[in-house]
């Protein structure tokens, strides 16, 4: 019998290997701290997962753990053309109205009598019926499941909220790596727009009814303007989502005004066609209608024309590296960055391709 022994560089590799596999072997109970501040422990691994957000959809595929994805919310189903994995998943009802007989029969649907914990990941929100705290009410009368606050909505607590899922879902090197390709992406854009001066932005966060609102201090949008070099005028107000008038629009007079655009429902693909297409008629004639406004074209945003529409799919979730690239180039349009490389390689992450002939904000920017 011939015993084959492994040269020293060989076995030093395995050696190696084999401490790697171990390093990132979690090891149970396992206990986390969400971004609700609370403690969760699990006693086993994690293998069916509920998730009520897009952003929170985003973070389990992007980690390679859409296998244990088992429901999801409206907002994911309406999404499914960033989701073709997840399209034919169990339905939980509506991301502020979830179904929680739905999410209690799910989780009570077990082999071979072996019921397996599952993980439902809301949002933080304390004060809203729809966040952690009503959510673990919710799902009270149910066994099996864990209710967990990570929302991937603020980059200071990205890259922790990361590194958590990737502890809960058995995917701690691939949380590692993501980590590193998004801490490379918005250490690019800080790098480029470092020394650049400050313009004043406004952001337009709903104009439904004829009542204003922006997004103020403490909001996800406010942190991702300050990576990208600008300042928030609504940076001063008390709240995250405040009302405003038109007027103190006007009387601050900005230098570049943000309009968020969300996409309707049944909307199949990413962002919108480029001009000339119907797509980029809609966004000319909504932009026109911000500039009847009273006092509009007085603006300085106006007279250097400096009015985005920006898809607001970029700007939560993991793909936030993407939203803070272009939005230092809407800011900063001579800077070194290439925001449609950068969302190329993110999709890619996710299994998708870089959809040639559409656009993320309109008026398109220049390379």
């Amino acid at each position: 019998m011939q015993i084959r022994l492994f040269s020293a560089p060989v076995a030093l590799c395995l050696i190696a290997l084999m401490l790697m596999a171990s390093a990132w072997a979690a090891e149970y109970p396992l206990t986390i701290t969400d971004s609700a501040g609370r403690e969760v422990t699990f006693n086993q691994p994690i293998e069916r997962v509920i998730v009520t957000s897009s952003d929170a959809a985003e973070a389990v595929v992007m980690l390679g753990a859409a296998d244990k994805v088992v429901g999801i919310s409206d907002t994911v189903k309406n999404k499914g053309y960033y989701f073709p994995d997840l399209k034919g998943k169990q339905s939980v009802g509506k991301w502020n109205a979830l179904d929680y007989e739905m999410i209690g029969a799910i989780a009570s649907d077990g082999e071979d009598s072996i019921v397996p914990d599952i993980v439902v990941i809301g949002y933080s929100y304390p004060d809203k019926s729809y966040g952690i705290y009503g959510l673990e009410e919710g799902l009270l009368p149910f066994e099996n499941i864990k209710a967990v606050a990570l929302e991937f909505t603020k980059p200071e607590n990205m890259t922790r909220e990361i590194e958590v899922l990737g502890q809960i879902l058995g995917k701690e090197e691939q949380a590692s790596d993501y980590i590193r390709w998004y801490d490379e992406k918005i250490n690019t854009v800080k790098d480029a727009v470092d020394g650049m001066n400050l313009p004043e932005v406004y952001v337009e966060w709903s104009s439904s009814g004829g009542d204003l609102s922006t997004l103020g201090p403490g909001s996800a949008f406010d942190q991702v303007l300050k990576v990208a070099k600008g300042y928030n005028i609504a940076s001063g107000l008390e709240e995250s989502y405040p009302k405003v008038d038109w007027e103190w629009v006007v009387t601050e007079n900005p230098e570049v005004i943000i309009v968020r655009q969300t996409q309707p429902a049944g909307h199949t693909e990413i962002g919108w066609e480029s001009a000339p297409s119907q797509e980029a008629s809609k966004m000319q004639a909504a932009k026109n209608a911000l500039l009847d406004r009273s006092g509009a074209s007085g603006t300085s945003a106006a007279k250097s024309d400096r009015i985005y529409f920006i898809d607001w799919d970029i700007m939560n979730g993991l793909d936030q590296v993407v939203g803070a690239t272009y939005l230092a180039k809407v800011l900063h349009p001579d800077v070194d960055l290439n925001p449609e490389e950068v969302y190329s390689e993110y999709l890619e992450r996710l299994g998708l391709e870089y959809p040639e002939g559409r656009t993320m904000v309109y008026p398109e920017i220049e390379d």
